[in-house]
């Protein structure tokens, strides 16, 4: 079953941003990601925003720290 859960980015071009993303095993999101994703059919962000994973805030929305940027072919 898939969940979902409240996440926001910390640093970065996109500091503050808040959002809901999937969680699939026990309430865990997944460790890192890079935004914005590209989306099917369009060409991926070169330079893209890179995050991890940092903690959880204690009304339940997770952060994620910017790790800086990853440039995609």
């Amino acid at each position: 079953m898939q969940q979902h859960v409240h996440a926001e980015l910390v640093g970065g071009p996109e500091d503050g941003r808040s959002f809901i993303i999937p969680a699939h095993n026990a309430d865990l999101p997944m460790g890192e990601f890079t935004f914005p994703s590209p989306r099917d059919g369009e060409a991926p962000c070169s330079p893209c925003a890179h995050y991890n994973l940092r903690d959880r805030r204690p009304d339940g929305v997770w952060r994620y720290q910017y790790a800086g940027e990853v440039v995609r072919p």
